[in-house]
């Protein structure tokens, strides 16, 4: 039986920051969102009844220490979660890491997707909060 979740399939190596409304708000909401995976990596599928969630993070540390990562979201049936900056403490003006990974409803976990550079944006006064999509 195959071992390790797919994880090629799991990151798409572009980011996107694209905004999508100027909604006047306090908090400023971000949306990150990844390729599903869909097998194990010798690209044998699912077997029927297995169900997948995924755990995204966040870190400053490119090499994606365990220890450096903090969680956007956990035990995620969808492919995107959504995070403010600030709350998720990410310093503005920095380089942050973004990677996920995928785990199966038998414990099985995938490796971590490889990490993808995103600077954190400067937050400007005055300036109303929206919404906004990274795609990973």
């Amino acid at each position: 039986m195959p071992g390790l979740l797919k994880r090629n399939a799991l990151i798409v190596l572009t980011l996107l920051a694209l905004s999508l409304a100027a909604i006047p708000a306090f908090a400023e909401s971000y949306t990150i969102s990844w390729n599903p995976v869909t097998g194990y990596t010798d690209n044998t599928a699912f077997e029927t009844g297995k169900t997948l969630t995924y755990t995204v993070y966040w870190t400053t540390d490119a090499a994606l220490s365990a220890a450096s990562l903090k969680s956007i979201g956990s035990g995620l049936s969808t492919t995107s979660s959504t995070f403010d900056p600030t709350t998720a403490a990410m310093t503005r003006g920095t380089t942050i890491y973004f990677t996920v990974k995928a785990t199966l409803n038998t414990g099985e976990e995938s490796a971590l997707a490889t990490g993808v550079a995103w600077l954190v944006p400067r937050k400007i006064p005055g300036t109303p909060a929206g919404t906004r999509i990274i795609k990973i």
